[in-house]
C-alpha cells in the first residue's frame, strides 16, 4: 500500500514539474501584420516599377511636396506627385499582386482640400481589366470635411481580393484642381508571428492577446509609450499617443513561477499631422442654418476639439473683444449682433490643418432655430420606425405619449416664440386632433418638469414637403421666457393613433453611447406590461437627437439681424453653396445648405436651402 502511495505521489510530482514547466509567456496583437508589397517611389527603378499614362505636360513624377513624407518615414527619398493642370486625366498603376489573405492596402496623400473640387484621384482595383472603385478623394474630403493640406493615411480592407492578381490604380481627372503627393504605399498581411509588427498613427488604440500557454494565473504587461502604461488584465487594450518605436513586455505567473517576453520596436506609432476642429462652446446653441447660434455681452470659451496632437494654435475671430489668439481655448465675447466668420489653425512638427467657417457661420445675437444636430448630422435625417408598434416620436401603440427634445441653459435670459418641427410623414385620418407642444423647465432629476409656456397645431396641419425646408411651426401666443441657467425641453405630443394615422418627426440616430437628448413619457395605462409607466425615460438604449428646432432670442435691446437678404433688379451671376462646417462647392451638399448667390452690382445674399 505504501509503494502504491509513493508511486502515486511520484507520478503527480513529476505531472506538476512539467505543468510548471511548460509555462510560456506568449503575446500578440490584432493590429500586427507584415508588409509583403512595398512602395515608396525612392528611387527611378522603383518608379519605372508602375506604369503611367499620361494626358498633358504635367503628369505623375517623382518629387516632394512642401511637406515631406520623411516626417513619417525617416528613410524616404521622394514620394510619387503630381502637379494640377487644365484637363488632366493621368494614370498611374501598379504591377499585378497576388493579394494573401487577411490583407490591408495602406499609403498616405498630401494634398490641400480647398480646390477638390476641380480635380482629384479615384483609386481602383484592376482584377481580370475590370476596374473597381476603391476611394474617391473627393467623396473622402467632402465626408470628413478635409481641407489640409497634410498628410493623410488611407487604409482598405483587400478581404474580398484574397487569392487574387490586382492591379492598384491612380486615376486623377480634372482642371484646375489641387496638387498630390503619394508615399507609403505597402500591403500588409495580418500576422502572430515573431516577425510582426504594429504600425499605427498617434492617438490609435492596439488591442493585445495574450497566447501564453501553461496554467497562467496572473499577467503583467509593460507597454512602453502606451496609456496604460501597465496593465494586469489578459487581454488590455492601449492606446498610444505620441510617435515612436515601442517595446512590449508580458510577464506570466502560475502561482509558482513566472516567464517574460518582450518585443522591442513592436509598436511603431506615426506622426500625424493634425486635423483642425472647432468645438461647441458653452452658452452657443447648434443651429439647422448657422454653425452656431451664440449671444452677445456674454463670454465664450471656444474649444479646441482638434485631432492629431496639435502644439500650436491660431484662432482668427469676426465680431469680437479679440480678432486673434493663440491659446488653445481662448475666450471671447460678441461686441453686437451680426453674422460671424470664425478660423481655426493648428499645427505641429508633422504639418498643419484648417476649420475655417463663412461669415455666415455664426450669429450672434438676434433670432434663429436651434436643435441638437451637428452640420456633419444634419444630412442623415431619418424616421424610427418601429414596425407594428408605429413611430418613435410620432403615431405608436406602445402608450409613449410625448417625445422631449432636451437643451442646455441659455447663457442669458431667453425667449421662444416658436418651435420648429420637421416631420417625416404626416399622415393624419384624425386631422382635428390637437398635436400640443410644450415647453418644459428640467427638474431636479434633470427631466420635464414646470411648463413655461404651451401651444398646438391640428394634425391636419402638420407641414411636410421633402423635397424643400418645410418645417411645422409651433407658434405661442406669447414668447415664452427662459430665464439665463435654465436647462429646458421641447415636449410635443400626443399624437393621434387611429387606424391610417401615420405621422413620424426626423430625427438624428446614433449608435449606443453617442450623444443623447431625445426623452419619451409612458402613459399610465392598464396592461402595459413592458415599461413603468407614468414616467420620462432618456432614450440611452436608443441615443438619439429630435428634428425639433425652437426658435429662440436672447433678450436684448439691440435689433436682430437677418441672412436672408432679398435683392431685386439685377443680374445673378452664380451661386456657391456652403455646408455649415463651411465647405463650398458649386452644387449642394446635402441636408442643409447656405447659398451665396453674386449680383451684378458686385453685391451678394445668402439663403436658406436643403437638400
Amino acid at each position: 500500500m505504501k509503494k502504491i502511495t509513493f508511486v502515486v505521489l511520484f507520478a503527480a510530482m513529476v505531472a506538476m514539474s512539467a505543468w510548471a514547466q511548460g509555462l510560456t509567456a506568449s503575446f500578440a496583437a490584432e493590429e500586427a501584420s507584415v508588409p509583403y508589397y512595398l512602395m515608396g517611389w525612392d528611387t527611378p527603378s522603383e518608379f519605372d516599377s508602375w506604369t503611367y499614362e499620361a494626358t498633358s505636360s504635367s503628369t505623375w513624377k517623382q518629387g516632394n511636396p512642401s511637406q515631406s513624407f520623411g516626417i513619417i518615414d525617416l528613410t524616404n527619398v521622394a514620394s510619387m506627385i503630381l502637379d494640377y493642370a487644365g484637363g488632366q486625366n493621368e494614370t498611374a498603376t501598379s504591377p499585378a499582386i497576388e493579394i494573401r489573405p487577411n490583407s490591408t492596402l495602406e499609403f498616405y496623400c498630401y494634398a490641400s482640400g480647398i480646390y477638390l473640387v476641380y480635380g482629384a484621384w479615384k483609386l481602383y482595383a484592376i482584377v481580370d481589366d475590370t476596374p473597381t472603385l476603391l476611394i474617391d478623394q473627393f467623396q473622402w474630403a467632402q465626408t470628413v470635411g478635409y481641407d489640409g493640406p497634410s498628410w493623410e493615411r488611407f487604409t482598405v480592407d483587400l478581404a474580398e481580393y484574397a487569392g487574387k492578381q490586382v492591379r492598384f490604380s491612380f486615376v486623377y481627372q480634372g482642371n484646375y484642381g489641387e496638387d498630390e503627393a503619394i508615399d507609403g504605399f505597402r500591403i500588409l498581411q495580418a500576422n502572430d508571428g515573431d516577425d510582426a509588427v504594429i504600425n499605427i498613427n498617434e492617438g490609435e488604440s492596439v488591442h493585445f492577446k495574450d497566447m501564453s500557454t501553461g496554467n497562467v494565473m496572473t499577467w503583467n504587461w509593460t507597454f512602453e509609450g502606451g496609456e496604460p502604461a501597465t496593465s494586469t488584465e489578459q487581454n488590455p487594450v492601449v492606446t498610444y499617443n505620441h510617435a515612436g518605436s515601442y517595446a512590449v513586455t508580458l510577464t506570466v505567473g502560475d502561482g509558482t513561477t513566472t516567464d517574460t517576453k518582450s518585443r522591442t520596436a513592436y509598436v511603431n506609432v506615426h506622426a500625424e499631422a493634425p486635423v483642425a476642429h472647432v468645438g461647441l462652446p458653452d452658452g452657443a446653441y447648434l443651429s439647422p442654418w448657422v454653425m452656431m447660434f451664440v449671444p452677445v455681452d456674454v463670454p465664450l470659451t471656444f474649444k479646441d476639439a482638434s485631432t492629431g496632437n496639435p502644439t500650436s494654435w491660431s484662432w482668427t475671430f469676426d465680431g469680437t473683444d479679440i480678432a486673434t489668439s493663440d491659446l488653445q481655448n481662448p475666450t471671447v465675447t460678441y461686441l453686437q449682433e451680426g453674422t460671424y466668420g470664425l478660423k481655426l489653425e493648428v499645427s505641429n512638427d508633422v504639418g498643419s490643418s484648417v476649420d475655417e467657417y463663412v461669415n455666415t457661420a455664426i450669429q450672434a445675437g438676434g433670432e434663429q432655430e436651434v436643435w441638437n444636430i451637428a452640420p456633419e448630422e444634419n444630412g442623415d435625417l431619418t424616421m424610427l420606425e418601429m414596425g407594428w408598434y408605429g413611430n418613435y416620436a410620432g403615431t405608436n401603440w406602445l402608450g409613449i405619449g410625448e417625445f422631449a427634445e432636451h437643451f442646455d441653459a441659455p447663457a442669458t435670459d431667453a425667449q421662444i416664440k416658436q418651435v420648429n418641427v420637421y416631420f417625416g410623414k404626416t399622415t393624419a385620418v384624425s386631422t382635428d386632433a390637437d398635436i400640443e407642444m410644450k415647453i418644459m423647465a428640467a427638474d431636479a432629476d434633470g427631466m420635464p418638469g414646470e411648463v413655461l409656456g404651451t401651444t398646438s397645431v391640428k394634425a391636419g396641419d402638420l407641414a411636410f414637403d421633402p423635397a424643400t425646408v418645410n418645417a411645422t411651426e409651433f407658434v405661442f401666443d406669447e414668447p415664452v421666457d427662459v430665464p439665463a441657467g435654465t436647462e429646458f425641453f421641447a415636449v410635443v405630443g400626443p399624437f393621434p393613433n387611429d387606424y391610417g394615422d401615420d405621422i413620424a418627426i426626423l430625427l438624428c440616430h446614433r449608435d449606443l453611447g453617442e450623444k443623447c437628448t431625445g426623452y419619451h413619457f409612458v402613459y399610465d395605462e392598464e396592461g402595459n406590461e413592458y415599461l413603468e409607466t407614468g414616467t420620462w425615460y432618456k432614450n440611452v438604449d436608443d441615443p438619439l437627437s429630435l428634428a425639433v428646432a425652437p426658435v429662440l432670442s436672447f433678450v436684448t435691446s439691440t435689433p436682430s439681424t437677418s441672412i436672408d437678404q432679398p435683392v431685386v433688379d439685377k443680374q445673378v451671376l452664380g451661386h456657391t453653396y456652403y455646408n455649415l462646417a463651411g465647405m463650398s462647392s458649386d452644387k449642394p451638399f446635402d441636408g442643409m445648405n447656405i447659398v451665396v448667390t453674386r449680383y451684378s452690382d458686385g453685391t451678394s445674399s445668402a439663403t436658406k436651402v436643403m437638400k
